[in-house]
């Protein structure tokens, strides 16, 4: 079991909508958060004893594990086979859910002002007729992924999902939100003003291959949680490489259209 109880109870969100906010102050960093081990919900089975591993600790207990990197970074699953698994989930109800969620994360410090928005992946559950003349499979919410994003500019690489069984408790969870700095913010920001303008976008885009004129948007890109080398974060246009064989992939430019290196990739 967890080895607290914080956050919200069932169903329970500060407010009607559970990711309405006042947006995040400007000119400052995009606060990070940590995971806290005293506030963990995750079905351990039994009490979980730390092991250092150098780059990470791991919390074991009799049915799963918790990771917890030196940055604050955590990711948790269930043994194969843990009793925990079979259970149903936390709700049916997709907004309870994901209030349920939000407010676990807030509880590691996710300021409310980044949570962009929410989303939910299903299992299924028998439902339907109750005279045995047969069963429906219906789509239910199981665990929920929290979107990352600053006054409208994505923080793509940054992770906060979670799953709830029966019992209140994580099965799955992952959790890497780091600190953006300031000057980054303010860069992605500036971008996307500049994008805002009238004609401005289409004007921009026509600075760029004829094979990334598609779809795009201003985001902030991060190192990948776990990695040695230094933290990089970077405010670029994102769009995706069009391919007549569909094997582009995304690509970056800066506001004059210029190509950027990822960085942040390992």
């Amino acid at each position: 079991m967890g080895l607290a109880c914080g956050g919200a109870g069932n169903g329970a969100s500060a407010s009607d909508d559970p990711l309405a906010s006042e947006p995040c102050a400007t000119g400052q960093p995009l606060a990070g958060a940590s995971y806290d081990i005293a506030k963990s919900r995750f079905a351990f089975g039994s009490t979980p004893v730390a092991v250092d591993a150098g780059a990470l600790v791991r919390w074991t207990g009799s049915e799963g594990v918790v990771a917890i990197w030196s940055d604050g970074a955590e990711s948790a699953s269930l043994n194969g086979g843990a009793p925990a698994a079979n259970l149903p989930g936390w709700s049916g109800d997709g907004e309870s859910l994901d209030a349920h969620v939000v407010a676990y994360f807030e509880s590691m410090g996710v300021q409310p002002c980044q949570i962009a928005s929410t989303g939910e992946e299903s299992g299924a559950m028998g439902g339907g007729p109750t005279d045995g003349s047969g069963d429906i499979l219906v789509a239910t919410p199981t665990a929920v992924s929290l979107a990352r994003g600053v006054q409208g500019v994505n923080v793509r690489d940054s992770l906060a999902n979670a799953e709830f069984d029966s019992n209140d408790q994580t099965t799955e969870e992952t959790l890497y939100w780091p600190e953006i700095p300031a000057d980054v913010v303010s860069a992605a920001l500036v971008f996307q003003a500049q994008l805002a303008a009238p004609g401005a976008l289409a004007a921009y885009k026509a600075k760029l291959p004829t094979d990334a004129q598609g779809p795009g948007s201003v985001v902030i890109h991060h190192s990948s949680m776990g990695t040695s080398a230094p933290f990089v974060a970077a405010a670029v246009y994102d769009t995706v490489e069009i391919t007549p064989d569909d094997s582009g992939g995304d690509i970056f430019f800066d506001p004059n259209g210029n190509p950027v290196t990822p960085t942040w990739q390992p």
